[in-house]
């Protein structure tokens, strides 16, 4: 028997002299989102093979969720729950062969934990396996990127059940969110040591009209007065903005600036103007659309103000704005908390990946699926390791990153040619939502590891090569790995290098030059003096042009992949950087991961004619019984 105790979170409006109250959720959970709308609120909490959801909704009709393979209701596992004369009712659905009304499951397996309906909101709560148990109609909940569709309607259905009638119209959407995320991230900080704060932001920027633009600012920290932690950090994005700023990347930066007039001065990142910003090196953080605030693990903290610490930051805002708008104003930025209070370790970001570089990495068009890879081999991570006196850190988060054809995201961890656990792994990779992957335990990365970037991407709908560069329309892989205690590593990547990948085609470096007045790395900038019939032409426009037919993209991808690569190991100071020849790399035993098996599970739950799994009216009447005692108070 379940009872459901209600509360509320009132807010005074004093303008309107009247009170506006949210229902607060029936328990604690580890995980929740305000769902676009704001109208929705989801609360959800997991082990290994259940997970628990409470659907908090502003409306006294029926709530809508469901897990979409694309953000559609066609194939979709839905749920749809509504609290008629105080009984809930929570039905498992699936989306029908067009978006229209979603018939029941001939299963219900779900089960239904309570539900209540009060000052005009509505909840219900049930939980279900993480696997798929009805395998025509239900879907797994997976570590990948989910997409949640969402709908409500005012009213609850006439019936016993919904029907087509029960339209929601305008009231659905989608979002892209993680449900097994790991539990373990700190959601606050450790009470007792004093905390404050400093930002880096932009300043009434005005964003450029250009698609992509990226945008770098210098700035000098405050004097701390001694060595400090940074414990957390959070994007401040300035409302209205929401859909311009897409990426924000901080650098720590060499102390030799003689000219501080130069500090907090708009540059365009990538050009030849960053000869001030030439010594920031060295990532300390990565925000991306759809992520929140990280805080660190308790052991774990950023250094600041100490000994030998940067005095100087970068401050890197990619804008995108598709649309080519003009006259828009952004001081978007990140607010560091640090403290006084100085915890055990040093935190660390690698880049681990492909060369960011469109003369060595690039797509071929028309390919339903195109696999990268970008190589950190062992031998770096040994040097680097050992240059520091350690044989082992800790990862404790992992951001996977590339751009609009990115689809399939994956960093492969190997051991002495057994591969683990991925370190991260998304096969439903979201341009518009790019949170850490948080562990809980931290993964241990040795000083003989491995680790394989790959990237699967889709360019069925471009006609023409897609480069490696920074650009939304130009593509990276990549996953920005945090860990502790630091060592002096901060990129380990990979890529073919041109003269090999360029003679696939054909193509004769003696009959190639570079175009006047042109910089930076794109194919574009590169003419063909020959032969006869292709001369006058861009590399980019011979490559784009040729018969990218299944067979030859196949072709090209397992070319690129077991072609020669060129590491880059590079630490904090970039005329240490080692490049080597990649040597082959055998993986004995690869990973396989578990598959989730749904348990035949039993439950008190009854089941109406309908197929309606409900609550024992006990439930009911202690909901009644505890507002009778409220109001009569």
């Amino acid at each position: 028997m379940v009872q459901i105790m209600l509360f509320y979170t009132c807010i005074a409006l004093l303008a309107a002299s009247s009170v506006e109250c949210q229902m607060s959720p029936s328990e604690s959970y580890t995980h929740s989102s305000t769902l676009r709308s704001g109208n929705i609120l989801l609360y959800w909490k997991f082990d290994d093979i259940y997970i628990t959801f409470e659907v908090i909704g502003q409306t006294t009709g029926w709530i809508g969720i469901g897990f979409s393979p694309n953000g559609a209701m066609t194939a979709s596992d839905i749920i749809v729950g509504w609290v008629k004369n105080g009984i809930p009712t929570v039905t498992d659905r699936h989306g029908g062969s067009s978006n229209i009304y979603p018939p029941l499951d001939p299963e219900q397996n779900i089960e239904v934990l309570g539900g209540a309906e009060s000052n005009g909101w509505t909840m219900y709560k049930f939980s279900r396996q993480i696997a798929a148990c009805e395998s025509d109609y239900d879907r797994e909940i997976t570590s990948n990127t989910e997409k949640l569709i969402w709908a409500y309607g005012d009213t609850d259905p006439t019936g016993d059940d919904l029907a087509s009638g029960d339209y929601h119209g305008t009231k659905r959407g989608v979002e892209s969110m993680y449900f097994l995320q790991s539990s373990g991230d700190p959601t606050g900080l450790p009470v007792g040591p004093e905390y404050n704060t400093f930002e880096v932001s932009a300043s009434e920027f005005t964003i450029p009209s250009e698609d992509t633009y990226y945008n770098c600012k210098l700035f000098k920290l405050p004097d701390f007065g001694g060595k400090q932690h940074v414990v957390k950090w959070e994007p401040i994005i300035q409302t209205g903005n929401e859909l311009y700023v897409h990426h924000m990347i901080v650098y720590t930066c060499g102390d030799i600036q003689a000219n501080e007039s130069e500090l907090e001065q708009n540059t365009r990142c990538y050009t030849s103007n960053m000869a001030l910003l030439s010594t920031c090196t060295v990532i300390i953080l990565e925000w991306a659309v759809g992520a929140e605030k990280m805080i660190y693990p308790e052991e774990a903290g950023l250094s600041v103000g100490g000994p030998g610490d940067s005095k100087y930051v970068q401050l890197e805002t990619h804008y995108d704005n598709p649309n080519v708008d003009s006259g828009v104003l952004d001081s978007s930025g990140i607010r560091f908390t640090y403290t006084s209070t100085l915890r055990k370790y040093e935190i660390g970001v690698i880049q681990i990946g492909t060369l960011t570089n469109g003369l060595q990495h690039f797509i071929p068009p028309g390919a339903e699926s195109f696999n990268s890879m970008g190589h950190c081999t062992d031998a770096c991570i040994t040097n680097r390791m050992a240059a520091s006196g350690l044989n082992n850190v800790t990862v404790f988060s992992v951001v996977l990153h590339s751009h609009l054809v990115g689809k399939k995201l994956r960093l492969r961890h190997m051991r002495d040619g057994v591969e683990l656990p991925y370190l991260g792994n998304d096969e439903n990779y979201d341009f518009n939502y790019q949170e850490a992957r948080y562990f809980n335990p931290g993964v241990i990365m040795k000083n003989t590891d491995y680790f394989q970037m790959e990237c699967d991407y889709n360019t069925k709908s471009r006609t023409v090569m897609t480069e490696g560069g920074y650009a939304t329309m130009e593509e990276m892989c990549m996953a920005f790995v945090s860990y502790y205690p630091k060592f002096d590593l901060t990129a380990c990547q990979s890529s073919v290098p041109q003269h090999i990948s360029w003679s696939y085609f054909g193509l004769n470096e003696k009959q190639i030059q570079q175009k006047d007045n042109t910089a930076g790395d794109h194919l574009s900038h590169y003419i063909l003096t020959g032969p006869e019939e292709v001369a006058g032409k861009t590399i980019l426009e011979y490559m784009s042009e040729l018969d990218w037919n299944q067979q030859n993209i196949t072709n090209f991808e397992s070319f690129y992949n077991s072609a020669p690569h060129w590491t880059l190991c590079l630490p904090e100071n970039r005329s240490q950087i080692v490049v080597s020849e990649l040597g082959p790399f055998n993986i004995t035993t690869p990973y396989i991961p578990p598959a989730k098996e749904c348990l035949v599970a039993t439950t008190s739950q009854t089941t109406t004619s309908h197929g309606h799994a409900v609550k024992s009216s006990r439930v009911i009447i202690l909901i009644w019984l505890f507002f009778l005692q409220l109001f009569s108070s």
